[in-house]
């Protein structure tokens, strides 16, 4: 890495937590902090979603997967392009809607008001979990980054990573990460649509070189076509209770800039998935033997881009990092500062003393997502497994209470905690290897429990009173048209 990339680069993180500064200022409220106010257009929405969704963990990852194994790595970006649309498509409008008229800002606070504190408190569990698993993923990759710009060692370089990110992260809240978005889509897609691509076709002798690789680098199936499936249902399901996409939606300023923000961002997806899994391959062709430890996609760059651009380049990845780390850790320290301490232990607590704990919560939460990332390096495999616990777990529950008055309080609960019930009880059986119906994907038991659970318990449990009253408040919001003109 030369002199003027590596400047690129430092200034770059120098400048990150000089945003998170900044926007810590701006932040006069915990609306300020958690959800910016409420003011983002169209544009931000879109840059928020794939700077959330696209992060280093993503391309890094796609991008080595392409280089082991083929073109089967595409498969992660094209199911997040494909589950950004179900959502648009399926929640955004009644999700923007229920936040505005309920006055909620967070995923559980939403599952509060209809179905009550009981499920509310299991999707506080499974959310805090999963954006733990987000959080860890983003460490390994910046990590990896690390190790191959520099050459230092992994400890030196998960320490480095970890501190710039946390600091970034925990004291700008969400208007801090729609600052940097705003330019990190751009950088991201100039990196590896507008430049990576050509760059990389002409570094290797053309894209037809790519096709002198081995035959199974172009079978989709690659990977395993029931691991792919698992992470095709878990994606999309997932996203469906992911309180980030939730937060992105009460951050819109209203029904149709949340929608199509959310699209315009799947469209972003797909130039993202063909140029990343065509660098992975690229990189597989010009250097076919690094070592493990090292990223195909950076070591790509380094090789073949231009002094100057390279450095632009990898500082699109880490803005990458950290835009999907600052959503997950924004979404932690609200279920701690709001969903526990505002909404459950203390209902007069001031705004202050709520974005003071949410700064707090944001360095504890992050040093457990460290560890957790030292201990599992596997990105995909921490993706899959925070997956696994909102879409098993949430999904038929969080759907149901959404579109029908039928569900019950006490029929979320069962449901829930039997789905949650299996999908720990499965974990541990895999991670004692067990064996026999263990090896088989947490997911689809605990899916099939939540199913089961939700099926009897709808048929033999009668709203009562308080059943209807929630329903009936819920779905008045829910069905009340959004105003002329926006």
């Amino acid at each position: 890495m030369e002199l003027l990339d590596s400047i690129f680069i430092f200034a770059y993180l120098a400048a990150m937590a000089g945003i998170g500064i900044v926007a810590y200022k701006k932040n006069k409220t915990s609306e300020d902090f958690f959800v910016a106010g409420e003011t983002l257009g169209t544009f931000s929405i879109a840059v928020l979603w794939f700077g959330g969704e696209i992060g280093g963990a993503s391309i890094i990852s796609v991008s080595t997967d392409a280089y082991n194994y083929g073109v089967s790595g595409m498969w992660y970006i094209l199911i997040i392009a494909f589950a950004c649309i179900v959502f648009s498509l399926l929640l955004t409008s009644r999700v923007k809607r229920l936040g505005s008229r309920l006055n909620v800002i967070t995923y559980p606070s939403l599952i509060a008001r209809r179905y009550g504190e009981g499920p509310s408190n299991i999707v506080v569990i499974c959310a805090f979990i999963a954006n733990l698993g987000f959080l860890a993923s983003q460490f390994v990759a910046m990590t990896s980054m690390l190790i191959t710009i520099t050459g230092w060692s992994m400890p030196v370089s998960f320490v480095i990573s970890t501190v710039v990110t946390v600091f970034y992260s925990s004291v700008g809240g969400y208007r801090a990460v729609t600052y940097t978005t705003w330019f990190q889509a751009i950088l991201i897609l100039l990196g590896t649509f507008v430049l990576g691509f050509p760059i990389a076709a002409h570094g290797i002798g053309g894209v037809e070189q790519v096709f002198t690789l081995p035959e199974e680098w172009f079978d989709f199936g690659r990977n395993g076509w029931a691991t792919t499936i698992a992470l095709a249902v878990s994606t999309t399901l997932s996203y469906q209770t992911g309180m980030a996409h939730y937060t992105s939606c009460f951050s819109a300023k209203d029904e149709k800039s949340a929608r199509r923000g959310i699209l315009w961002a799947a469209l972003m997806v797909l130039l993202i998935a063909f140029s990343v899994t065509f660098m992975g391959l690229a990189a597989k062709v010009l250097m076919p033997d690094l070592p493990e430890s090292v990223s195909p996609y950076i070591a790509l760059i380094k090789e073949l881009f231009p002094v100057g651009i390279s450095g632009l380049v990898i500082v699109g990845i880490f803005a990458a990092v950290m835009s999907t780390a600052d959503v997950s850790i924004n979404c932690c320290a609200a279920n701690i500062s709001i969903d526990l301490y505002k909404n459950r232990l203390r209902k007069d607590a001031s705004d202050k003393s709520v974005m003071r704990l949410g700064i707090i919560s944001s360095f504890a939460i992050s040093a457990v997502a460290a560890l957790l990332a030292w201990w599992k390096q596997n990105i995909i495999e921490l993706l899959l497994l925070a997956y696994t616990f909102q879409a098993a777990t949430l999904f038929i529950p969080t759907i149901a209470g959404l579109f029908s008055r039928r569900p019950t309080r006490r029929t979320a609960m069962v449901s829930m905690s039997c789905a949650l019930a299996t999908v720990l009880v499965w974990l541990v059986g895999d991670a004692l290897n067990l064996g026999g119906i263990f090896s088989v994907d947490a997911l689809w038991p605990g899916l099939a429990a939540s199913a089961v659970a939700f099926a009897v318990t709808s048929m033999i449990e009668k709203p009562n009173a308080d059943d209807e009253r929630r329903a009936e408040e819920f779905f008045g919001a829910a069905e009340t048209p959004e105003p002329a003109g926006q």
